[in-house]
């Protein structure tokens, strides 16, 4: 059950702030437009301040032109201003092929003047002199060349002063910037508008959900409709939903799986109370005076134990298993304690059949392991052997790729290839009856707790090979 009563997750939910992305979004988008405004501002610029002075050359053109009108191509002081103020320059020069030059001047051209040539400059050049124009303060007076529609043939220099032009410059950079900010929040309102309609709000209801399901795993009452979109974010918000479902309906089994568990616990410690009690009156009935009692005995005994052991076998495989004490064992002396248990548990359940447990592990090769814990595994492994109908089992180990490699092999009729794929879940039996089907399963999580594995690497009718895994140094 959620802790939370219900419908408050979901008020919770709506409760939740607003996402910072719809404003990253839109910051995002200004930034973007007021960025291409800048890219499409610079060429404008340079293009305002290149049809200025062209216009200022084509003025300076036809009040140079006036001189033709005189006979010696000379014009007073008052015309000459006159023009020239007309033509808003301070002085014209007016240079064509086969005829003489014709001037008018307020100032005289000096050395020291910036001058340009607009024939001869590129896109950046031009660029980079409307840049330059704009960072100057006061009046300046510079020489511009370039043609003239009238005389295309001809090339015009004039003098003019910077200022008005600079000016003219600031007041279109200001209704560009005018206009390029209204641009940006226009379309950052589109664009924002229509991504939080289209993804932020859907983005914001996957959430809620997602905040909603950590919250209330189990609660069924959090589930929504399923969306009907067919892109992403539909493919997104349906595959959480079935996740959803799934998970929930895998929350429920293991709750349910739990509760048996618990159970199941309390049944195994009760029964393993019946079962040594039954085993102590077994033991009497072996030494009862009736033969036809004492014959019985034996499997009374046996059937004892394979119930014990289930019912171990089962506590072991529900519990946790604590982390492995690491040590530096003998693992040839482990091997024969393990093999002088197992040979021992072999003369109570069938004392007419001789069971051999061959160790060549070999004097000094020792493991990093828990002496306990590797102990229950030769013992399950040799155990399950034995039953399986092995009359010998052989231990022996090899170094190789950084761990130690152990084999247990036997001489057993093998493991049916039907069972072989599922040996290490739990409750597989491998073929043989009374078995747990933990044994394995039980090692294998033993050994891994170690930091090792453990497979099955050959089967058949000469025998079963098991091989697990130790690292080499600390696990």
């Amino acid at each position: 059950m959620s802790p939370f009563p219900p419908g408050s997750v979901r008020a919770a939910s709506r409760r939740s702030p607003a996402f910072g992305l719809s404003w990253r979004i839109l910051a995002l988008v200004v930034t973007a437009v007021m960025t291409a405004e800048v890219l499409i501002f610079l060429p404008s610029i340079a293009r305002f301040r290149e049809v200025y002075l062209e216009q200022l050359i084509e003025s300076g053109t036809l009040a140079a032109l006036a001189l033709d009108a005189t006979p010696d191509n000379m014009v007073t002081e008052e015309v000459k201003r006159s023009l020239l103020n007309h033509a808003r320059v301070d002085a014209v020069v007016l240079v064509e092929p086969n005829k003489p030059k014709r001037a008018l001047m307020n100032i005289e051209p000096r050395a020291d003047m910036p001058s340009f040539n607009l024939m001869s400059r590129g896109a950046l050049g031009l660029i980079w002199d409307a840049l330059s124009s704009m960072t100057e303060d006061g009046s300046r007076y510079i020489r511009v060349g370039g043609s003239s529609m009238r005389l295309p043939s001809a090339m015009v220099w004039i003098v003019v002063d910077e200022l008005p032009m600079r000016i003219a410059m600031y007041g279109y950079a200001g209704r560009i910037l005018a206009l390029s900010i209204i641009i940006a929040l226009f379309t950052a309102v589109l664009l924002y508008l229509g991504l939080r309609w289209v993804v932020i709000r859907p983005l914001q209801g996957l959430s809620s959900d997602m905040t909603a399901f950590r919250r209330a795993p189990e609660e069924t009452g959090t589930t929504r409709a399923p969306t009907r979109r067919n892109d992403e974010i539909g493919v997104v918000d349906r595959e959480f939903q079935n996740l959803q479902r799934e998970l929930r309906a895998s929350l429920r089994q293991k709750s349910r799986l739990a509760e048996v568990g618990a159970a199941t616990n309390k049944i195994n410690h009760d029964l393993r109370n019946m079962l040594s009690t039954a085993r102590l009156l077994s033991d009497r009935m072996a030494r009862s005076g009736d033969e036809r009692t004492r014959v019985l005995a034996p499997t009374i005994l046996n059937t004892i134990d394979r119930a014990a052991r289930l019912a171990s076998d089962a506590i072991e495989y529900v519990r946790d298993q604590p982390a492995p004490r690491l040590a530096t064992i003998d693992l040839a002396d482990l091997v024969d304690e393990a093999g002088i248990a197992l040979q021992e548990q072999g003369e109570d359940s069938a004392p007419n059949v001789v069971r051999s447990w061959h160790n060549e592990i070999g004097e000094g090769r020792s493991a990093r392991a828990d002496r306990d814990v590797l102990y229950r595994v030769f013992v399950n492994l040799g155990r399950n052997a034995f039953e399986a109908g092995a009359t010998n089992v052989t231990v022996r180990s090899r170094v190789g790729a950084g761990y130690l490699l152990i084999d247990v092999a036997d001489d057993g009729p093998g493991v049916p290839q039907a069972v072989a794929a599922q040996l290490f879940r739990p409750f597989t039996t491998g073929g043989r009856a009374g078995g747990t089907g933990l044994g394995l399963v039980i090692a294998r999580d033993l050994i891994r707790a170690h930091g090792g594995d453990i497979a099955l690497t050959e089967t058949g009718t000469g025998g079963t090979t098991f091989r697990f895994t130790l690292p080499l140094g600390d696990a």
